[in-house]
């Protein structure tokens, strides 16, 4: 008697709708978007915050190099997208969006999501359209509504020139029903970030150290009252200058 057996690897469903921005209207290859533009180009999302940029791959961006391509291509299909923090006067304004999920989240099962960002790549020279932004990060949450925050689950270290993937899994008891993204604040500088492929999935591996609250701060710089970068053992004021906005102040003396 011959017995055949079968394996079968299921992979997933990711439930977030369009976590690679994918499904879009886009009439071009570069979109710099207002939130309501936005809101009517890109499926199953939703912004609230200051302008994102939609891209596919290999873009020409920079008039002042045609063969520069931005990004050099999306982490998964062919659209990516740019959220960023910009200062003007003494206001931030952040690219805040929401991606929506088939259904919302069940109180206690465990998910994971994963997600990737980049760094800017080098442009060839310094110009005033196309220029090397600084190393960056995002915050990530789980959301009730579209148009808010809600509660955080990671913020990112600082972006890499490659695609790196960043995952956490986390229990929620709240049936949330958006993944939401928000760029950091920085001291002075305009922050820019390319984000892709958000996959969200039940899973039954355990929680993650990071507690769903934890605040998973990184130290971005350490500056003196000049402005300029110290180290932490030079005399005097300095200002310790954290991922999600916050600056402790410490008078070293010694």
């Amino acid at each position: 008697m011959l017995f055949i057996c079968f394996t079968f690897n299921i992979k997933a469903q990711n439930i977030i709708l369009n976590g690679s921005f994918e499904l879009n209207n886009a009439p071009d290859c570069y979109n710099s978007l207002f939130d309501y533009e936005w809101n009517y180009t890109v499926d199953s999302s939703f912004a609230f915050g200051s302008r994102i940029q939609l891209v596919k791959d290999s873009c020409v961006t920079c008039s002042f190099f045609p063969n520069y391509f931005l990004g050099g291509g999306a982490q998964d299909g062919h659209w990516f997208a740019t959220v960023y923090s910009e200062k003007i006067g003494t206001v931030w304004m952040q690219s805040k969006i929401s991606l929506q999920l088939d259904s919302p989240l069940s109180s206690g099962k465990n998910y994971k999501l994963s997600f990737y960002i980049k760094d800017p790549d080098d442009y060839p020279t310094d110009t005033t359209p196309c220029y090397n932004i600084p190393n960056n990060f995002i915050k990530v949450g789980i959301s009730n509504n579209d148009n808010n925050f809600g509660t955080h689950i990671i913020t990112t270290p600082l972006g890499d020139v490659n695609w790196t993937e960043y995952s956490i899994i986390f229990n929620t008891q709240n049936a949330e029903e958006n993944l939401t993204i928000e760029t950091g604040i920085g001291d002075t500088t305009n922050l820019v970030v390319y984000i892709d492929n958000f996959v969200l999935v039940e899973t039954t591996e355990p929680v993650s150290v990071k507690e769903l609250n934890s605040n998973n701060k990184q130290l971005l710089k350490i500056v003196d009252i000049l402005g300029k970068e110290s180290s932490p053992s030079k005399k005097g004021l300095l200002f310790y200058i954290y991922s999600d906005g916050t600056v402790e102040k410490k008078l070293i003396i010694k």
